[in-house]
C-alpha cells in the first residue's frame, strides 16, 4: 500500500549533510536543532525527514544520528567508471530528483549548510549563521568562501533565510537586499545539559583545575575570534597580578592562528561534550572577545550555567548577552585588562554571576517551534 500523508501538514526535509565538515558551534547548532525539530514537528504541522547525503562527504562519517540516507549511485562506487560521472557532475545534478524519490516530494528542503540541491517544486530554506566569509574573505579558507558565495547565490535566487540572530538578519538584508518577508529570526539556545550547579570535582581535577580558579574561553582558533588579542591581554593581566590560568577549549581552526601554552595559558583540544557543563560551572568567568559572531553559543551556554560572562561589544554578542554580563569594547586592550582584573574581587564576580543567573532560558524546542511556524508560512505563500 502507498504511504498515507497528512494533507494538512507541511512536508519538510532538513539536510544534515554539512555536519561532518562543520566545526564547533556550527555543528552543535545543526545537531541540536535537528533533535528538537524531530520532537516538535508532529505537534506543529510538519512532517519532518532528517536527511544525509553521504556523497557530499565521501570517506567521512555521517552526522551520527538516525536519518534517511540518500543512496549513492552505483557508478560512484566503481573506481574506473566513476571518473566520467564525477567530471560531468551526474551525481550532484541528480540529487534533487533522487531526494524527491525517497522523501516523498517535500514542500520544503532546509539546507543547514550549503548543499544546494532541491527537488523540483520544493522551496529552499537556508540557515544563515553569519556573513563573515562574504564580508571578510581573508578570515576564511577558500572552500568556506566558495560555500558562502553559493549560499548567497541561493538566497538571491529566491531561497528563504532562517537566521540565528536579529543582527544576522539585519546584515543579510543590508548586504544582499533580501526583503524582510524572506528572513525569519530562528535564534538558538543552549542544550538542556547546560544548567546551574556544582561542577564535578573529579572532572575538574582531571584537567588539573580548581573551582572558581580559572578563566575560560570556548571557541575555535580562527581569525574572527580575536585569539591573539585575548592571549596578549591575559598575559598583561598576569604581569598585573592575575594568577588564574586561562583555559582555552578548541576543536580546531584555520588562518594560521597559533597559541603557545605556558605563562598561565592552557589549551584543551576536543574536550568530551559531557565535560563542558562542568567546565563552564567551574570557571570564574567566560571571556568572549570575538570581533564577529552571528550568535555566540558559548555565551548562551555560560549564561545557562550561571557563569559570569565578559564579551566584546561587536556583532551579535550584545544581543546574545542581553544585558546579563559585561560588554567591553572589542579591541580596547586597557578596557579588557580592567575587566579581567575586576574578576579578582569577589563582589564583582558575584555581581556578574547574579546577572548571568537572571538571564531568561530559551530552549531548542522554542527554536524548533519557531522554525515549524516559518515552514508553515512559506508553504502558504
Amino acid at each position: 500500500m502507498g504511504e498515507v500523508r497528512d494533507m494538512g501538514a507541511v512536508r519538510a526535509v532538513y539536510d544534515l549533510s554539512p555536519v561532518p565538515h562543520a566545526l564547533g558551534g556550527v555543528s552543535r547548532y545543526m545537531m541540536s536543532l535537528a533533535g528538537a525539530l524531530r520532537a516538535a514537528a508532529p505537534d506543529n504541522g510538519v512532517e519532518l525527514t532528517l536527511m544525509d547525503v553521504p556523497a557530499a562527504h565521501p570517506g567521512v562519517p555521517g552526522p551520527g544520528t538516525d536519518c534517511l540516507r540518500l543512496p549513492t549511485p552505483f557508478y560512484m562506487k566503481v573506481p574506473l567508471l566513476r571518473r566520467i560521472p564525477i567530471r560531468l557532475g551526474w551525481e550532484k545534478r541528480s540529487r534533487g530528483r533522487r531526494i524527491a524519490d525517497i522523501a516523498g516530494r517535500p514542500d520544503i528542503i532546509h539546507h543547514s549548510g550549503v548543499q544546494p540541491h532541491a527537488p523540483d517544486g520544493a522551496v529552499s530554506v537556508v540557515t544563515v549563521y553569519d556573513l563573515s566569509a562574504l564580508q571578510h574573505p581573508e578570515w576564511h579558507t577558500e572552500d568556506t568562501v566558495m560555500y558562502a558565495e553559493r549560499e548567497r547565490d541561493m538566497l538571491l535566487s529566491g531561497a528563504y533565510a532562517a537566521v540565528i540572530s536579529s543582527w544576522t538578519g539585519v546584515e543579510l538584508s543590508r548586504s544582499l537586499g533580501l526583503p524582510e518577508w524572506r528572513i525569519r529570526v530562528i535564534g538558538g539556545a543552549a542544550d538542556g545539559v547546560f544548567t546551574p550547579g556544582e561542577p564535578s570535582p573529579s572532572i575538574l581535577g582531571g584537567y588539573g583545575l580548581k573551582l572558581g580558579e580559572y578563566l575560560l574561553h570556548v571557541g575555535n582558533f580562527v581569525p574572527r575570534k580575536n585569539i591573539p588579542f585575548l592571549v596578549d591581554v591575559y598575559r598583561r593581566s598576569r604581569r598585573a597580578g592575575v594568577s588564574m590560568p586561562l583555559v582555552m577549549v578548541t576543536s580546531g581552526g584555520w588562518g594560521g592562528i597559533s597559541v603557545e601554552e605556558g605563562d598561565g595559558v592552557r589549551i584543551l583540544r576536543k574536550v568530551d561534550d559531557r565535560h563542558m557543563p562542568h567546565l563552564y560551572r567551574g570557571a570564574r568567568a567566560l571571556l568572549c572577545p570575538s570581533g564577529y559572531e552571528g550568535l555566540g553559543l558559548p555565551v548562551l551556554e555560560a549564561l545557562a550555567c550561571g557563569t559570569p560572562v565578559i564579551a566584546s561589544d561587536s556583532s551579535a554578542l550584545p544581543e546574545t548577552l542581553g544585558g546579563h554580563g559585561q560588554l567591553v569594547t572589542e579591541r580596547d586592550g586597557d578596557a579588557w585588562l580592567a575587566a579581567i582584573d575586576g574578576l579578582r574581587r569577589a563582589e564583582r564576580t558575584d555581581e556578574l554571576r547574579r546577572m548571568a543567573g537572571s538571564a531568561p532560558r530559551r530552549t531548542w524546542r522554542d527554536t524548533a517551534v519557531e522554525l515549524c511556524d516559518y515552514y508553515g508560512s512559506i508553504a502558504e505563500r
